[in-house]
């Protein structure tokens, strides 16, 4: 089945979706990117994905035509028959350099895409990354240190890393948030620990059952901790088993699933 994707305002084919190599998010990683997850034809929680990519674009001093995204976005599943599966948003700042300096010769470039859903493996076992976070609040193209801290977790024959602040604060991990329960309490690094304020993350702080505490804390709250769960928009939530090979509990953490029902 041939795919499709939308670059701008048109729908093409996805072999025939090419950019210049003068992109500046090919050049430079001068742009954003987002993930949603779709499930029976709906993107989840589009709302809090949209308001990230307008705050993400306030914060990196450029616009992009972006009215309609979410009719396009819902316009390009049902050309690709994706009713279960990964819709990503990418823009570009455009073309156009004096060196690093953007001159605005054109317009951002918006390609949305669809992908199949890429099952977990059967247990989830979780390290730590020597990679740093880059203390950025929103998904950029420029994501080198969770490549990295992604492969450092592979290296360590783990799925994913937790990565710490430059004031070695517990942060996130390669490709999510974290959370962890001690004594029938759930935390989650503060806002100002340079994380990526993720969707799944602000959904469940905004459940008041759950009383969720934002602290800055070291890497030993993750080694005494009693359960440790993730949270993207690729799975929503994913309940680690093995924290540097420690076992680790899930009572509490399998409630949290609950939440996503509604």
């Amino acid at each position: 089945m041939k795919k499709y994707v939308f670059k701008n305002q048109n729908l093409v084919a996805e072999e025939k979706a090419t950019i210049s190599i003068r992109e500046r998010g090919f050049l430079f990683g001068d742009g954003i990117f987002e993930t949603c997850k779709i499930i029976n034809g709906e993107i989840f929680d589009f709302h809090l994905h949209e308001a990230r990519i307008h705050r993400a674009l306030k914060l990196l001093k450029f616009s992009a035509e972006i009215s309609d995204l979410e009719k396009k976005s819902y316009q390009l599943i049902k050309k690709n028959s994706a009713e279960n599966g990964i819709l990503r948003i990418s823009i570009s700042r455009g073309i156009g350099s004096a060196g690093y300096l953007p001159t605005n010769e054109s317009a951002a470039l918006v390609i949305i895409e669809t992908f199949p859903a890429r099952e977990l493996p059967k247990k989830i076992r979780l390290g730590i990354a020597k990679t740093r976070t880059p203390g950025i609040s929103f998904k950029p193209m420029s994501a080198t240190s969770y490549v990295l801290a992604k492969i450092e977790a592979r290296e360590q024959k783990f799925f994913d890393a937790a990565m710490l602040s430059d004031k070695n604060f517990i942060a996130e991990t390669s490709s999510a948030n974290i959370f962890w329960v001690k004594n029938g309490q759930i935390y989650t690094p503060h806002e100002s620990c340079g994380i990526v304020l993720g969707c799944v993350r602000e959904r469940l702080l905004k459940i008041p059952e759950l009383k969720i505490k934002k602290v800055k804390a070291k890497i030993s709250a993750l080694k005494n901790a009693d359960e440790i769960f993730l949270t993207n928009s690729s799975y929503l939530v994913i309940l680690v088993d093995e924290f540097l090979g420690r076992k680790l509990s899930k009572n509490l953490s399998k409630k949290i699933k609950y939440f996503f029902k509604a």
